[in-house]
């Protein structure tokens, strides 16, 4: 059986593909225990009530981050976060983390004690453990963290979950982390000191632990995801496994009055930006439209100072995410991230 194209490269492909093939090699789930690939986490059901969430990523130095562009600390925490974020993505409360690094046999011992520091306070921060892992020589740096948490089985938000008649909500600004990562790669950082902000942004992304766990709780809310791929791309990770249409109203999009500016200055497009630029970590989630007074009301008490916006609706469909700017069709140019089609 060749689940491969000969013809087909990998960056035709898409890492989107690319997983759909590798879980074409595998039996369908059928095991009531467990679900694994398609979700932000795989989910193992210890009990008639709790689940395991587990999931998993991998950063290379060169290709997710350079260490000229984020300090020791920054990278301690940015690599971390981006794994608590996938727990909270489906509701649950992260607990456990293993870490596999490999480093340069001269890898200076003060980045050492910035990065395992600043991993240690985020631990303790969010009431995680690390308790594993593995160490290997490197000729550069390869993090890699496995983290595990824990949820009541029935509060789950599963991408698959979203229904007619949803609003579209989002916890968190968008754009800042992209467009800090395109100051960067673009060598503007020192041109605009005034948006040192969205720099911040890509190295220490926002997330919302403890806000994800509320809204699993508040049995208002029906799916989420984290927006790390960009709106567009995550969108359509909840249309495709929800079977729904998503329309999203880009004059809703909370953005910064630093983002606006520094596209002003660079010409860029403020939607293409905030919806595929990615390398943000708010959390979209799709609710009962009849219960949005309710949950912004608890939100704003619990809450006060995290951004809840929301951004369209959900409508029975063909599995597509459609954008609207002032009540009008609005063309994306752009996609959201995949590193195997982006350069």
């Amino acid at each position: 059986m060749n689940l491969f194209d000969r013809n087909e490269t990998l960056k035709e492909l898409g890492e989107f593909g690319l997983i759909e093939r590798i879980a074409g090699l595998f039996e369908p789930d059928t095991d009531k225990d467990f679900t694994g690939i398609g979700d932000d986490c795989a989910v193992i059901k210890n009990d008639a009530s709790y689940s395991t969430l587990i999931t998993t990523d991998m950063l290379l130095e060169g290709r997710h981050f350079r260490r000229e562009w984020s300090s020791a600390k920054d990278l301690g925490y940015k690599s971390l976060a981006v794994n608590l974020s996938d727990i909270s993505a489906m509701g649950g409360k992260p607990r456990y983390a293993l870490l596999s690094i490999g480093l340069p046999s001269d890898t200076d011992p003060n980045w050492l004690d910035g990065f395992f520091s600043e991993v240690a306070r985020l631990c303790e921060s969010y009431g995680v453990k690390l308790i594993g892992g593995d160490t290997a020589k490197s000729s550069s740096i390869i993090i890699n963290y496995t983290v595990l948490g824990s949820i009541e089985h029935q509060n789950i938000l599963w991408r698959s979950a979203a229904k007619p008649g949803d609003k579209i909500g989002l916890l968190g600004k968008v754009g800042e982390g992209g467009a800090g990562l395109r100051l960067l790669e673009e060598s503007h950082s020192k041109e605009v000191p005034s948006h040192k902000d969205l720099i911040k942004s890509h190295n220490r992304p926002s997330i919302y632990v403890k806000e994800a766990v509320f809204l699993a709780d508040s049995g208002i809310v029906h799916s989420m995801i984290d927006v790390s791929d960009g709106i567009q791309s995550d969108a359509g990770h909840i249309a495709k496994q929800s079977g729904v249409s998503l329309s999203i109203h880009t004059n809703t999009l909370p953005v910064s009055k630093q983002l606006i500016d520094v596209c002003d200055k660079f010409s860029w497009s403020v939607e293409e930006i905030a919806l595929t630029a990615g390398e943000d970590y708010a959390l979209m989630f799709t609710f009962d439209c009849e219960k949005e007074d309710t949950l912004k009301a608890k939100l704003q008490d619990s809450f006060p100072e995290t951004d809840f916006t929301v951004i369209g609706k959900v409508t029975e469909g063909d599995a597509d995410v459609r954008f609207f700017k002032n009540g009008e069709p609005f063309e994306l140019h752009q996609h959201g991230f995949d590193q195997f089609k982006t350069a």
